[in-house]
């Protein structure tokens, strides 16, 4: 094919794309060159000639001047004499000195005019014809002299004639030498004229010939530049462009010059970023798959912890409940403090793994500030109080409302308020307020009275488990509040920042979208319920629980809260099978179910638990360490009648529970649902 061609290739095709291959391979400086002195070249050898013909025609132009002055001399010799002979011989016809004015008048003239003649002649090389000339001319003015002073004396006529015939013949040689004289000059003149026509004409083809070139080495170099060079810039920095936008490169046109050494270089770039596109792509799904691996170890990890953790708080809850010494009841409480503790780093350590993912659930509503601010504040105010911190709520507009999760929200501002206590001086303020922050955000600034920070620590905060030495005193903290509360802030489309003054306090401001205004009506209190007459069974008595559950230390925590309650029965399983049986045989009044169970999920029991006639109606309360919002959501959609997560609060069960005893009396109890703390 390649030689069909070669074959078919026209003549000349070879040298013509030779030439075009050792172009495009010359440097942009030969190439400049060559487009700007090639022209500059030519236009200065047309200078150069022109020159040279101007030279030439200067040259012809001052023979003819030459010949032209001597021809002129020599003619105005001669006017002269013939001047100064018509004024003598009118003279010596009337006798009457009024004809000697020509005369007088040559007198003054000839001798300069002899002399141009001779300066003439001199130029001209003609130094023998003008001494005849000026030799013949001396004789003139004498012989007519002598004819003015003969009529001057009053000579007769007759005596005249021969001085006048002797004149005349003197005067006719000095016309013939005058006339040998100038011949030669005048024809040199006209032989001049024809070559000054001649280089005029040659000067003005040549100027034109030079603007013509001038026009076309501009035009060629103009094209030259935007076809051949713009043309590949423009290519290049279109590919520049693709390569920035990750897209494939146009072909190029190869060459060795620095533009083609560029687009050679985006090529180059352009693999190399193809294949580190490549390498990012396979390192993402490396720490996807790590980041997967890592939430499955946190979730894994989350409920081995919330296991034990429920053994731990639980039969300390149950020591807390029993008559112990005062010693023994501040060691339980230290347990419990502890415990506690773990627990909220678990689930911070969880919440955050949930963020990286994005795997965190969120429902994002116009959220009213006023009362969410608050609620957090009552929540801290007894925390603040052991240390006589006074929270004060300033400059909260009633109907402001940003976009947000509310309970997460909750979760940052009880972060910030918790930290405002903790770092805050004895006898200190808190400071909660909440304002427009600019068109569409508002913002909460939760301000402490504390010793401040330096500004290179403001960002050093937001680190996990950084807690600038705080680790060293008497503080508790663990450096994951605030990573979190900026994380979730983000996460709800917001911002988290910092100030401080050291010696004076810091300022933590949230600012979130703003929300149209809301009208707070706050929630109407229950009407107290009506008893019958007659003895009424305490909360909870007559109970029969079941629980379903692997773990015998959680059974066990379970079996010791519930014996303390009066008339309470005590059923358990430890597999799934076993509470589906137990559940049709003994027809408790309340399940209690665990989600991780040896042989069945705890979602499919209390699927078979609803769907089974007998047990469909009797309330599931799922315990479970899964905090997730998802199965959550899924199980109370499922039938599931509340959900606490482990390790369970005690207190809180027993509060659950003594719901029950009313469906008796009044309708069926609505659930009380605890969720993960987020």
């Amino acid at each position: 094919m390649r030689s069909s061609e070669t074959r078919s290739a026209p003549p000349g095709a070879d040298q013509a794309h030779w030439l075009r291959r050792q172009w495009l391979d010359l440097s942009l400086r030969a190439k400049g060159l060559i487009v700007v002195g090639v022209p500059l070249i030519a236009l200065m050898a047309i200078i150069s000639a022109n020159l040279l013909l101007q030279h030439s025609e200067s040259n012809e132009r001052n023979i003819s001047t030459n010949a032209r002055n001597l021809a002129g001399a020599a003619t105005q010799v001669l006017s002269d004499a013939v001047n100064g002979e018509t004024g003598i011989r009118g003279y010596a016809a009337t006798r009457d000195p009024l004809f000697l004015a020509p005369y007088t008048l040559t007198l003054t003239r000839i001798g300069a005019e002899r002399k141009s003649l001779r300066a003439a002649a001199v130029i001209e090389g003609d130094g023998d014809q003008q001494q005849t000339v000026d030799a013949t001319t001396g004789q003139v003015l004498v012989e007519l002299a002598q004819l003015r002073s003969a009529v001057s004396r009053g000579v007769s006529a007759e005596s005249l004639i021969p001085p006048l015939k002797s004149e005349k013949t003197t005067m006719d040689r000095l016309r013939r030498q005058v006339a040998d004289l100038a011949a030669a000059p005048t024809a040199l003149v006209a032989v001049q004229h024809d070559k000054l026509t001649t280089l005029q004409t040659r000067i003005e083809l040549l100027d034109i010939a030079g603007l013509v070139l001038a026009l076309l080495a501009g035009l060629a170099g103009v094209a030259l530049f935007t076809s051949g060079i713009a043309h590949r810039v423009d290519m290049n920095a279109e590919n520049a462009r693709r390569l920035g936008e990750g897209q494939p490169l146009e072909p190029i046109i190869p060459a060795g010059d620095e533009i083609g050494r560029l687009a050679k270089s985006h090529l180059r770039a352009g693999q190399l970023l193809a294949r580190r596109s490549a390498e990012l792509t396979e390192a993402r799904d490396a720490a996807v798959q790590a980041t997967q691996a890592k939430n499955s170890f946190l979730s894994s990890t989350s409920h081995e912890l919330r296991t034990p953790l429920n053994a731990i708080l639980g039969f300390a809850q149950l020591l807390q409940l029993s008559e112990l010494s005062e010693e023994d009841s501040d060691g339980v409480d230290r347990i419990l403090g502890a415990g506690r503790h773990l627990l909220a780093l678990i689930n911070e350590l969880i919440d955050i793994a949930r963020i990286e993912s994005g795997d965190l659930g969120l429902s994002l509503e116009p959220v009213l500030a006023r009362p969410l601010i608050q609620e957090s504040s009552e929540l801290m105010a007894p925390i603040a109080a052991v240390r006589s911190i006074r929270i004060i709520q300033e400059g909260v507009h009633p109907a402001l409302a940003v976009f947000a999760d509310r309970q997460r929200l909750s979760q940052v501002l009880v972060n910030l308020i918790s930290n405002a206590v903790k770092y805050n001086h004895k006898d200190g303020t808190i400071t909660i307020s909440c304002a427009e922050a600019g068109p569409g955000q508002a913002s909460v600034v939760v301000t402490d009275t504390g010793p401040g920070l330096a500004p290179e620590d403001l960002e050093r905060i937001f680190v996990p488990f950084e807690r600038l030495g705080a680790e060293r005193t008497a503080v508790e903290g663990t450096g994951i509040g605030l990573p979190l509360a900026r994380a979730l802030t983000e996460a709800m489309g917001g911002q988290l920042t910092a100030s401080s003054v050291l010696g004076q306090g810091a300022a933590f401001t949230v600012t979130l979208p703003r929300a149209p205004d809301l009208i707070y009506v706050p929630a109407p209190s229950p009407a107290p319920r009506s008893r019958a007459a007659g003895p009424h069974a305490p909360a909870g008595a007559g109970l029969s629980v079941l629980s379903i559950d692997d773990n015998p230390a959680n059974l066990e925590v379970v079996a010791r809260y519930l014996r303390g309650r009066p008339d309470t029965r005590h059923l358990s399983a430890a597999s799934g099978r076993a509470g589906l049986e137990s559940a049709v045989r003994d027809m408790p009044d309340v399940i209690l179910l665990d989600l991780h169970l040896p042989d069945l999920q705890g979602e499919e029991v209390l699927n078979e638990l609803k769907a089974d006639p007998a047990t469909g109606a009797i309330p599931v309360i799922v315990l479970s360490a899964d905090a997730s919002r998802g199965v959550i959501h899924r199980l109370l959609a499922g039938g599931a009648f509340a959900y606490l997560t482990k390790p369970i609060e005690l207190a809180e069960l027993g509060k659950l529970l003594d719901t029950f005893p009313a469906r008796a009396q009044d309708q069926q109890p609505q659930p009380a649902i605890r969720t993960a703390p987020a």
